[in-house]
C-alpha cells in the first residue's frame, strides 16, 4: 500500500531512538511518540524504514489529518515499517526483500503500539490497485520479492498512484479581491534544470490553513520575479523566494506544462526544493507474477453464491486483494467465521472455536465463557490466516470491537451507535 504521510527512517541505537525524513532532517522531536515506543522494541539496535500516518475515520491514511496531528495532536500519528536496513549490528541491505520483512515482522509480532508492521501481498498488482483505488486510497508500491535495498530510485520498485499528485515549488500568490489571504498559490518545478512555471492552485485551503502560509509567506517576499510565467496569469504577483514545497492534486498536465484542476493538500516540509522535480508517467514491461496468493485456494471452481454464480476462486481473489485494507480492522481480534464449505446452497455454520485444524496461520486465544470455563477463540494478523480461512470454506468475518493485548481482548476500539 502506497501510505499518504512522511517517509520516515526509525534509528534505535545505545539507549536512544531517533527519526529522519528522506532528505535527512532530524524530526525526533515531532514523532517523539513514534519513538517511545520504538525503544520499547527488544532490539540492541535497528534502522527502520516506513512512514508516519494519521488514519482518517474509513481506516485510510491522510496527508491533510497528518499535518493536523503535527499542528496539536502527536499522540495520533502512527508509524507503519515496512523494510528493515539494520539489525542488531547487522547490515540487512543485500538480503532480498523478503528476508528483510521477514525479519522486521518478527521484532515487530508483539508490539501492540503505534508501530505497526506494513503487510504485503505477492501477485495480483492491477487486481489489488483497483480494489485500493475504488476504497479512496492513495495507490500501490510495488516491489521485487528479490530486491535488495536500494536508498535512492531504483528498477526494483514502482508507485502506481490512483489520482495524479506531487510536489511542486510555491514561487509566489496573487491577492484576493475578497476577505481571505491570498486568491491561490503560483508554482514552479525544475524540468529540464530549469525551475519553470507551472500554473496555479487556488482550492484545497481552510481558513486557518490560509492565515498560517500567509504568515510563513510573508518573509520570503522577493521584487524580482522567481520565474518567467505568462503576465495575464500572475497579474499583481507577490513573488517569493523558491524555498517552500506543496503537495498538489490534480487531474491532468497541459500540453503548455500547467496543471489542470489543480487542489492544495499540503505543506512538504521534509522536502527540499531543488529536488523537486516534474514525475513522468512510464510503461511497464510486462512481467511474470508469483501466485497471487499465499495459500493455495482449492476447488476455486465450485460456485459459492449460486443466485450471482460467485466461485470460491473469485471469492478468494477478492480477499486476498483487500486484505490491507481489511486486517487492520479485522485482525488481533477474535473473530468468528460464517462457513460454507460446498457453498450457501448446501449447509452452512458458525464458528468462533478451534483447536488447531486451521493450521499454524490462524491464531488461538483462550477467553473465559459466562460459565466460568475457557475455549480457545480464532484470530487471524496475516493475510496468510485470512486466505486459509477462506480455503476452509469461509465466506464472512465477524470480528470483536477489542484489539487482543496480552493475552485478553480487553477494551472495545470501536464503537458504532444505531
Amino acid at each position: 500500500m502506497k501510505y499518504d504521510g512522511y517517509r520516515t527512517l526509525v534509528a534505535i541505537g545505545g539507549g536512544e531512538a531517533r527519526a529522519y525524513t528522506r532528505s535527512g532532517l532530524d524530526w525526533s522531536d515531532r514523532f517523539a511518540g513514534i519513538l517511545a515506543d520504538a525503544l520499547k522494541l527488544k532490539v540492541g539496535s535497528a534502522l527502520i524504514d516506513g512512514e508516519a500516518v494519521v488514519l482518517d475515520a474509513e481506516g485510510r491514511s491522510s496527508f491533510q489529518a497528518l499535518q493536523g496531528a503535527l499542528k496539536g495532536a502527536p499522540g495520533n500519528i502512527d508509524y507503519y515499517a515496512f523494510d528493515l536496513l539494520e539489525l542488531d549490528g547487522e547490515d540487512l541491505t543485500g538480503l532480498p526483500l523478503v528476508d528483510r520483512k521477514a525479519k522486521l515482522r518478527a521484532i515487530l509480532q508483539r508490539s501492540k503500539n503505534r508501530i505497526r508492521f506494513s503487510d504485503h501481498i505477492v501477485g495480483s498488482g492491477e487486481k489489488l490497485l483497483s480494489s485500493f483505488c475504488a476504497a479512496g486510497l492513495e495507490g500501490v508500491v510495488s516491489k521485487l520479492v528479490t530486491g535488495k535495498y536500494v536508498g535512492a530510485r531504483s528498477g526494483g520498485w514502482l508507485k502506481t498512484k490512483c489520482i495524479k499528485r506531487q510536489e511542486f515549488v510555491i514561487v509566489g500568490w496573487t491577492p484576493s479581491d475578497k476577505s481571505r489571504s491570498f486568491r491561490s498559490l503560483i508554482l514552479g518545478v525544475h524540468d529540464k534544470g530549469e525551475l519553470r512555471y507551472a500554473g496555479k492552485v487556488g482550492t484545497g485551503f481552510d481558513t486557518a490553513e490560509l492565515f498560517r502560509l500567509m504568515e510563513i509567506m510573508k518573509p520570503l517576499e522577493q521584487t524580482d520575479p522567481t520565474l518567467k510565467a505568462p503576465r495575464a496569469e500572475v497579474r499583481g504577483a507577490h513573488w517569493l523566494k523558491p524555498t517552500l514545497v506543496a503537495e498538489i492534486a490534480y487531474t491532468e498536465m497541459t500540453n503548455e506544462g500547467t496543471l489542470r484542476h489543480p487542489s492544495y493538500l499540503g505543506l512538504r516540509e521534509d522536502k527540499k526544493p531543488e529536488a523537486v522535480v516534474l514525475e513522468t508517467e512510464a510503461p511497464v514491461e510486462e512481467a511474470t507474477a508469483p501466485a497471487s496468493s499465499l495459500v493455495k485456494i482449492s476447488n476455486r471452481e465450485r460456485v459459492i453464491y449460486p443466485e450471482s454464480n460467485i466461485t470460491k476462486g473469485q471469492l478468494a481473489d477478492y480477499y486476498d486483494a483487500v486484505a490491507p485494507i481489511m486486517l487492520p480492522w479485522t485482525g488481533s481480534r477474535p473473530i468468528s467465521l460464517v462457513r460454507c464449505p460446498q457453498g450457501r446452497a448446501r449447509k452452512c455454520f458458525f464458528q468462533k472455536h478451534d483447536a488447531g485444524s486451521f493450521g499454524d496461520a490462524v491464531h488461538h486465544i483462550r477467553i473465559m465463557e459466562k460459565d466460568g470455563h475457557e475455549e480457545p477463540y480464532l484470530y487471524i494478523d496475516t493475510p496468510e490466516g485470512l486466505m486459509t480461512c477462506v480455503q476452509m470454506g469461509t465466506i464472512e468475518f465477524h470480528g470483536w470491537g477489542a484489539r487482543i493485548e496480552g493475552r485478553i481482548p480487553r477494551y472495545p476500539i470501536r464503537a458504532t451507535s444505531w
